[in-house]
């Protein structure tokens, strides 16, 4: 209990084969869907994924673990972990050295950059062979992402670099550049689809930093006062105090910069325009009543709640838009990213092949409920599965569609 009580205040924080539909190398004896390419789920904040021994799944929850009752009926999935704090740039490499089974390149213009080690992680093997090969029947071998929270920006982020690659780092490491920064890949991944995404940021940073009760007892207090008070309180940011948090947020190479607004918006800048090849689908949630908590977000969180929605900061861009949110993330920040190309899915059961559109944000109706009701934290399996299914279920059947 005390796990899951440490996980529900981590998520409260804000926290590649393409399968043919006869291929048998993964074929699924299962009722409902057939997988056709895998699908990668991108882990938030402060989270972690199913190659951790962890006793709780993320994914899933409370609820139970979300990914073997997938799997049950034939999707095939995988869940790897990311620095639970890492910036999108750090996190892309990290997802992409998952992928590949390979040792995690941060680049070395970045890691220069931003004072850290060039090198990480080193994955033994890929958990789908030949991702981004072409089959003997000419398709192209990809990937399914579905991303939680500040996971939106890390897929968002891997697809940026897939298909631009980047400049700076093939400058500087020529030869020895990691071949995520030689572009030309954008095609690997299918969909991404976003759930409670920050694309644009969150209100909840820029109410810490210029929220006049709370910098006033910073100031009075100091930051580390305050945050011992906090903590013995039980309020912490993925176990980090709120002076850490800001202090972390100007970095510029955390998640808790890209978080910001500022930070969203370079974020944006750099992956602006996704692969041309790619369907992209959002999920909004709100767990308010244009900003007044409702009994659709759990009521430990209705503090973070009311504070989002009722704070305006117009000098930061900042409206009344942003009231409504599902306790860490506005609704309006998790439709799509600013300035691309987007519509609104009214009626998301008749999105066929016929009417999607790849490098398109689908914002799809919004969600009730709050920013960890979406994976399954306060719910159970039952509320959670069918969720999920409907969003396989549609986009395996648009790759079907797609490869014939």
């Amino acid at each position: 209990m005390k796990r899951i009580l440490s996980i529900a205040a981590a998520l409260a924080l804000c926290g590649a084969v393409l399968l043919l539909p006869g291929c048998d190398l993964f074929k699924r004896k299962a009722p409902r869907v057939p997988t056709t390419y895998p699908f990668v789920f991108v882990h938030g904040l402060n989270g972690f994924g199913d190659d951790t021994e962890s006793p709780v799944s993320y994914w899933g929850a409370t609820g139970g673990a979300l990914l073997p009752a997938l799997e049950e009926q034939g999707t095939l999935c995988y869940a790897p972990s990311g620095n639970p704090m890492g910036s999108a740039w750090d996190r892309a490499c990290e997802l992409y050295a998952a992928l590949t089974g390979t040792r995690v390149d941060y680049g070395e213009a970045h890691s220069a950059a931003y004072g850290h080690e060039r090198y990480g992680k080193t994955y033994d093997a890929p958990p789908f062979t030949d991702w981004g090969t072409v089959d003997e029947n000419d398709n192209l071998r990809k990937v399914n992402l579905i991303a939680h929270s500040f996971g939106g920006a890390a897929a968002r982020m891997l697809c940026a670099l897939l298909q631009n690659g980047a400049a700076a780092e093939k400058a500087l490491s020529g030869a020895g550049c990691s071949p995520l920064f030689t572009g030309g890949k954008g095609d690997w991944v299918f969909s991404v689809t976003c759930l409670a995404a920050p694309h644009n940021g969150t209100s909840l940073l820029t109410i810490l930093d210029v929220n006049p009760i709370i910098s006033g007892i910073a100031s009075l207090l100091g930051r580390d006062s305050m945050d011992s008070i906090l903590s013995k309180l039980g309020f912490t940011w993925g176990g980090m105090g709120i002076g850490e948090v800001l202090r972390a947020a100007k970095t510029m190479d955390t998640a808790y910069y890209d978080l910001t607004l500022p930070g969203a918006k370079a974020v944006n800048a750099l992956t602006r325009n996704l692969c041309p090849d790619t369907y992209l689908f959002s999920y909004p949630v709100d767990g308010t009543d244009n900003g007044k908590p409702t009994d659709d977000m759990t009521a430990l969180y209705h503090p973070l709640g009311w504070l989002m929605g009722n704070f305006t900061s117009p000098e930061n861009g900042i409206d009344d838009a942003w009231k409504p949110n599902d306790c860490l993330v506005n609704t309006i920040s998790a439709t799509y990213p600013f300035g691309e190309p987007h519509t609104e899915a009214v009626y998301p059961n008749a999105l066929t092949h016929e009417n999607l559109k790849p490098a398109i944000w689908y914002v799809m109706p919004t969600v009730r409920g709050d920013h960890g009701s979406i994976i399954g934290l306060g719910r159970t399996m039952e509320q959670t599965l069918p969720f999920y299914t409907e969003i396989i279920a549609r986009i395996d059947a648009l790759s079907r569609a797609v490869t014939g």
